[in-house]
């Protein structure tokens, strides 16, 4: 009996080790920080995605993903440059501001359900962290289209993408920001 759990043991340990070669083939540079929440570092830039909350609850119109970012050279990173690709590999842009507010009785509610499942992605950085502030609520504070990092400076947020089918189906998504020829991509595992 002992040999069979053994064996079992050993074929599982490959597997997962498989896997992890697998995810670091497809995105490298990444690290797992925990069931939802992901690290791309490299010597350009550094990022931190975190989806506690929609890796379980996306049968909505919206998608959020805690997102924090830094760099070696200092650059301004405008919301165009921030992306989330498909399973089948469709682009989906950020949400426009105007269609968060529109639609702010269900931002409002999202936001409020994944309150409690907040990853603080800003504990994996050492620099002065500043928010980013590409959505806002009614009422809420002044929106911007960039942010600024560098070495010394690092920007998180929330980042909101919006289906065009009302719900977000199960499997693989990439998170990629890129600019300038600096490019970040991390995987986002919806279940």
């Amino acid at each position: 009996m002992s040999r069979r759990l053994t064996l079992l043991c050993v074929a599982l340990a490959f597997t997962l080790i498989g896997t992890a070669q697998a995810q670091n083939e497809l995105f490298p540079n990444t690290t797992e920080l925990g069931g939802a929440a992901i690290q791309y570092k490299d010597d350009a830039v550094h990022l931190v995605a975190a989806y506690y909350y929609s890796q379980h609850n996306h049968d909505s119109r919206w998608l959020l993903i805690e997102a924090a970012v830094s760099t070696e050279e200092r650059m301004t990173i405008h919301r165009d440059a921030i992306r989330l690709i498909t399973p089948d590999g469709v682009d989906v842009t950020l949400a426009t501001q105007r269609r968060f507010a529109r639609d702010s009785q269900r931002t409002r509610l999202l936001i409020q359900q994944a309150a409690t499942t907040r990853h603080g992605i800003g504990s994996y950085f050492t620099q002065r962290a500043e928010n980013f502030r590409f959505f806002r609520l009614p009422s809420g504070p002044v929106v911007s289209d960039d942010f600024v990092v560098d070495n010394f400076r690092v920007a998180g947020g929330d980042l909101f993408f919006e289906s065009s089918t009302g719900a977000w189906e199960n499997g693989t998504y990439t998170l990629v920001i890129e600019h300038e020829g600096m490019r970040a991509a991390v995987p986002i595992e919806l279940e």
